[in-house]
């Protein structure tokens, strides 16, 4: 694939929006609105940076992800799925330039999907079964990049640590989402695509829920800060060759169940919350590129990948 060189891009900030049940009381509302081009708050000379929007898209094997409708032939069971919810954090979203550096793209501060060097993507519109969440979407990452000539792309999924154990009542948008919020690890979902059997007398729930396990604080009190986690489960994507101007970051449920029995449940929770005992983990973690044992990044990923038009 050849290299893209940029050029100027205009942004447009995203509407704002209410809050919903099961848990995202508090949805996206308009904070404070960024300066992309760094020419009022940062002094910077807009000729030397360039806007970037950067696609993703959700998918079920070749469908496209959609709340009112089901999926079959998924997982060993070969089950029928109807989803319940489909959201991502990403951070630390970089750019490889043609001499294969990493290059950080600024995010855009919108007031409602992006914070600090956060981004959430939403691909459930509280239609259909998707009974968590919220009504608007998001599928783009928008921010600046030093101008160059760009080839690759890479990201964290999840949180960062020094984010990760906020207030979340307090916290701005995205982060301010009680849905994707872990009261018991004091911690963020960085994950949650939520299916359900489609059909069946007692139809088996699969919650996929990915985070930060083992997390310990400085003491015993409810505001004592968490100090460490013993599994981070940041799973690390990268893509060198990356057309970022009309490829697309897909992110495939097929992909993530393959080989896991949907019909029933092993043991643990429902689906898989990141328990490293939990047996329906230990396949989701390997196609998401992580280590159960450890919560670090592993080759081999499955879940992501690339389309091109």
């Amino acid at each position: 694939m050849t290299s893209f060189a940029l050029l100027p891009l205009s942004l447009t900030g995203c509407d704002d929006a209410d809050g919903s049940s099961d848990g995202d009381h508090d949805h996206h509302d308009a904070g404070h609105m960024g300066n992309d081009s760094g020419t009022e708050d940062g002094g910077e000379d807009a000729a030397t940076s360039m806007a970037v929007s950067l696609q993703f898209a959700a998918l079920v094997g070749e469908n496209a992800f959609a709340c009112n409708t089901t999926f079959t032939g998924l997982g060993s069971s070969d089950s029928e799925m109807a989803p319940l919810d489909f959201r991502f954090y990403v951070h630390d979203v970089e750019l490889l330039n043609e001499d294969g550096d990493a290059v950080a793209v600024e995010l855009t501060q919108d007031g409602k999907w992006q914070v600090d060097d956060v981004a959430l993507l939403d691909f459930e519109d509280k239609s259909g079964t998707c009974a968590n969440g919220t009504t608007d979407v998001n599928s783009t990452v928008v921010g600046t990049v030093p101008v160059g000539t760009y080839s690759g792309i890479q990201f964290k999924v999840g949180v960062p640590f020094e984010l990760n154990h906020a207030d979340v009542t307090a916290a701005d948008s995205p982060l301010n989402l009680s849905g994707l919020w872990w009261s018991w690890q004091s911690g963020y979902k960085f994950m949650r695509i939520d299916m359900t059997e489609a059909s069946g007398e007692s139809p088996n729930v699969f919650n996929m829920h990915l985070g930060s396990v083992g997390c310990e604080k400085s003491g015993d009190g409810a505001g004592d800060p968490v100090t460490s986690c013993e599994r981070p489960n940041r799973p690390s994507v990268v893509f060198e060759d990356f057309d970022i101007a009309t490829d697309t970051v897909t992110v495939d449920y097929a992909a993530l169940v393959a080989g896991i029995d949907l019909s029933t449940d092993g043991g643990g929770a429902p689906g898989c919350m990141s328990g490293p005992t939990d047996p329906e983990c230990a396949g989701v973690f390997e196609h998401l590129g992580v280590s159960l044992e450890t919560g670090a990044p592993a080759a081999g990923q499955t879940v992501f990948g690339i389309e091109t038009p």
